[in-house]
């Protein structure tokens, strides 16, 4: 500790040097928590969701294929199931901002039951359950909007060829790792309208009508889960329409398949963004020390050992790595718990966070750029000779 003061002013010997690599290093990690974090968020929530007991029901061709409404009603009378609600896509525009947020059609007397992590005022529920153009919305989306109860929430046709003209009758809540920017309404009314228009429409808008989209499914117990997946799958084998029944946590995954080997494309980048740290750090270290020769030559006549001057040097390179690690990797976990950064996503990411593990890995890393990058000038520092270092004064 008695040698800290002085690797502190050598640390700001040349500030300029100093204040850029560690300004190179905090923006380099800073961005790297932002890109590393979406992955480790998708798998820290996907981790999450296995104690709700919940599995999802889709068309064995995916999205695009139908679940008919009838399949809900027939999933939801299979014993160990404890609730069943459609959950199909609306997709409309509100004020002309496509997709400004997640809209879906739900049943509302079990939505709530299902999604039990949301919370809503007992007399909200009922208002919602209540009124067939009624909708309830998260409490993200509300603050940002600067919405209300009783306010109306026109969607534009987009995806579907029907307007919806709803009216709030509730904000729900729940945890910071759950969309808080949807809008659930009654599966119901978007029917009610895909019939009229099929009544008078075409032939493909005709069959638009009795589409539950997907079918969302509360389990008694995470025991019968896979025996419920599997019960559902071979109901609905031999019919028109097949299903891929599968847990809510595989379903998640399965968005983080989609995009391909992205991750390792990341890693890839994240490696290459350490080499290139590392080359700025260790360039900077270098011109230090060729600046200090005579000094680390006296230093060493008057005592200093191989193992001291190695120490002083390498915890130097350490601390100006360090400090700029902590920058940017804890100053972009504080930032993103001061600034939603999701509300700036145009929807894509309902919430977004830098988890502990990153930040700490983010810190890290800067130790490990501090330590490699001041380990060769270190080295050369050590072993330098005194007679070499004191003949410039000479």
């Amino acid at each position: 500790m008695k040698y800290l003061n002085y690797i502190w002013r050598n640390a700001r010997r040349n500030p300029v040097r100093s204040l850029l690599t560690i300004a190179s290093t905090s923006v380099c990690l800073f961005l790297m928590m932002i890109l590393l974090s979406f992955f480790a968020i998708n798998d820290e929530v996907t981790g999450s969701v296995g104690v709700y007991n919940r599995v999802c029901v889709l068309n064995a061709n995916g999205f695009a294929g139908r679940i008919p409404i009838a399949f809900m009603n027939e999933i939801a009378q299979i014993d160990g199931v404890q609730a069943a609600t459609p959950f199909s896509w609306f997709g409309g525009k509100y004020h002309d901002e496509i997709l400004p947020f997640a809209q879906f059609a739900v049943d509302a007397d079990t939505a709530f039951t299902i999604m039990n992590e949301l919370t809503i005022a007992p007399d909200q529920l009922k208002a919602f359950q209540t009124n067939k153009n009624g909708c309830v919305i998260g409490r993200k989306l509300a603050n940002e909007r600067k919405l209300k109860i009783g306010d109306p929430m026109p969607l534009e046709r987009d995806l579907y060829p029907v307007d919806l003209d709803l009216t709030i009758q509730g904000i729900y809540d729940g945890p910071a790792n759950r969309d808080l920017r949807m809008c659930l309404f009654h599966w119901g009314y978007l029917d009610e309208l895909l019939k009229r228009v099929g009544a008078t429409g075409s032939a493909s808008e005709a069959h638009l009508s009795g589409n539950a989209g997907m079918v969302f499914i509360k389990c008694k117990s995470a025991n019968i889960m896979p025996a419920i997946c599997k019960a559902v799958d071979d109901r609905f084998r031999n019919s028109d329409y097949p299903t891929r029944t599968q847990t809510e946590e595989a379903f998640g995954k399965m968005f983080a398949e989609m995009l391909g080997d992205l991750k390792g494309m990341i890693r890839v980048i994240g490696m290459a963004v350490v080499f290139s740290l590392l080359c700025v750090a260790g360039n900077s270290m270098a011109m230090s020390m060729r600046e200090r020769t005579t000094e680390v030559a006296v230093l060493k006549a008057i005592g200093f050992g191989k193992r001291l001057v190695l120490t002083l040097v390498l915890t130097e390179a350490v601390l100006v790595a360090t400090i700029g690690g902590a920058i940017g990797s804890l100053g972009c976990k504080a930032l993103c718990e001061v600034v939603d950064l999701s509300r700036y996503s145009a929807g894509f990411l309902p919430f977004y966070y830098i988890p502990w593990p990153i930040a700490l890995e983010g810190l890290a890393v800067a130790l490990l750029i501090g330590f490699v990058s001041g380990l060769f000038p270190a080295l050369r520092a050590a072993n330098s000779s005194v007679v070499d270092g004191l003949r410039k004064v000479i």
